[in-house]
């Protein structure tokens, strides 16, 4: 590992766990081993894990030393100030902690081949290079545990659903080890969006059993139905088919590129340096069903909403966006998405949806817009396109009246999010009851 901190974004992975989680952690635990003998903390931080818990033997590894140097373990145990993956202890008899979680962007690419070799290597799986850090730690402790191990964390609980885990779940479900998973229906960190889970695989119990709990915020544990609130499981993920979902366009940073009304009069920019475009559904009356012109000066322009996006990309821009794009500050360019365009501002355009699908919500579901205006999709905000027309009014009532929040996984407290190749799934169906029912086919 060349670059630590491109690594392990220690500043912002790393969260202390509050001791309620920690104690009922433990005896979570504890139901599956009363009593421990070695026990590794995979990412130790100050070493609270090593309170509470019923073990021989304590090993933490924190890669912060200042946060190793603070650390106060018990007598039977030790804190070693390394990299987790670098740690040479082993085989243990459980793997516990609250590993960092870092986007997959902020992982340095060299480490990470790195990494995904080796766990190819000694666990047999290939995991999903988009995915990100905590699922390297839950195979880490896959891989430092015995045959009888036991592996519990504190990871965000959208890995019993999202594809990049889906190589790792299959590796468990191969295996037949259990899998209980407690997720937890409050936020425990602050500033943490992510749905927060305690989840447990035990490789001593081959029953192949996956079982789902809530942890409410009296943290009551109480059993679920499964992974989500529907019979029917999560939506399936698909490829692309005749009718597609596209992700919003990730220009880079939205208080560079996409403006309101007033900060395009302020900038000097006319409305032939701006195209129209919805970063977000959120403030949209449910009723709402067409994105006509009026309806976005209402809604957006009026309304003070990011609605405009600068066309950085055209190869003939105006002397006004020139100034506009030199005067942005240098810290403003250093996004992921700036550093990988040349120049910074060189995004490449989307073309604009027939529909636009707000991606995230909350308890009313999804909203679903007809394009009149012609606006771009940004941000969270999907776009729905096609090779030709489609039987728009037909294809938005369908999406209106499914039930996606009972068959998403939660994303973050009360927001659910339905991912790009799940509403690919929902529009291959669609297209195909289109066919029989002798419609005819969009092209």
């Amino acid at each position: 590992m060349t670059r630590r901190r491109k690594a392990y974004e220690l500043s912002r992975s790393q969260v202390t766990t509050p001791k309620p989680v920690v104690s009922l952690f433990w005896r979570l635990v504890s139901e599956h081993r009363p009593r421990l003998g070695s026990v590794l903390d995979l990412g130790a931080g100050d070493g609270r894990f090593a309170q509470g818990g019923y073990f021989d033997r304590y090993t933490g590894v924190e890669l912060d030393a200042s946060r190793a140097a603070t650390a106060r373990p018990p007598s039977n145990g030790r804190i070693l100030n390394e990299c987790a993956f670098r740690h040479r202890g082993g085989p243990y008899d459980a793997c516990v902690g609250n590993p960092p979680y870092a986007r997959q962007h902020d992982i340095e690419s060299a480490w990470k081949d790195r990494t995904v070799a080796r766990l190819r290597r000694e666990l047999g799986v290939s995991l999903d290079k988009h995915c990100n850090l905590y699922l390297y730690f839950l195979c880490l402790g896959l891989v430092k545990t015995h045959e009888d191990g036991l592996v519990a964390l504190i990871i965000p609980y959208e890995w019993v659903s999202r594809p990049s885990a889906h190589a790792v779940r299959e590796h468990i479900r191969q295996s037949r080890w259990n899998v209980d998973v407690y997720r937890f229906q409050m936020p425990i960190f602050a500033d943490v969006l992510t749905t927060a889970s305690i989840s447990i695989v035990d490789k001593a119990k081959r029953d192949a059993e996956w079982r789902y709990y809530d942890v409410l915020p009296s943290y009551e544990v109480v059993a679920r139905k499964g992974m989500t609130e529907s019979r029917l499981g999560v939506l399936p993920y698909a490829s692309r088919g005749r009718i597609w979902a596209l992700r919003g366009l990730s220009s880079g940073s939205q208080s560079v590129f996409t403006l309101t009304e007033s900060e395009r009069v302020r900038a000097g920019l006319a409305r032939r340096d701006v195209e129209p475009c919805v970063t977000t559904l959120r403030n949209v009356p449910n009723s709402l069903r067409i994105l006509s012109r009026v309806a976005f000066e209402k809604h957006f322009v009026r309304a003070g909403r990011r609605c405009w996006l600068i066309k950085s990309h055209a190869k003939k821009r105006s002397r006004r966006l020139d100034t506009y794009l030199a005067a942005v500050p240098a810290k403003e360019r250093r996004t992921y998405t700036c550093r990988h365009q040349e120049p910074w501002f060189n995004y490449v355009p989307h073309p604009i949806p027939q529909v636009l699908f707000g991606s995230g919500f909350a308890t009313a579901g999804p909203k679903v817009l007809l394009n009149s205006v012609g606006a771009c999709a940004v941000g969270s905000v999907w776009g729905i396109h096609s090779k030709g027309r489609l039987p728009l009014r037909r294809l938005q009532a369908e999406l209106l009246q499914i039930d996606f929040e009972s068959r998403v996984v939660a994303h973050a407290k009360t927001l659910r999010k339905v991912e790009v190749r799940q509403l690919n799934g929902v529009l291959n169906a669609f297209y195909q009851r289109e066919i029989r029912n002798g419609r005819r086919r969009p092209r």
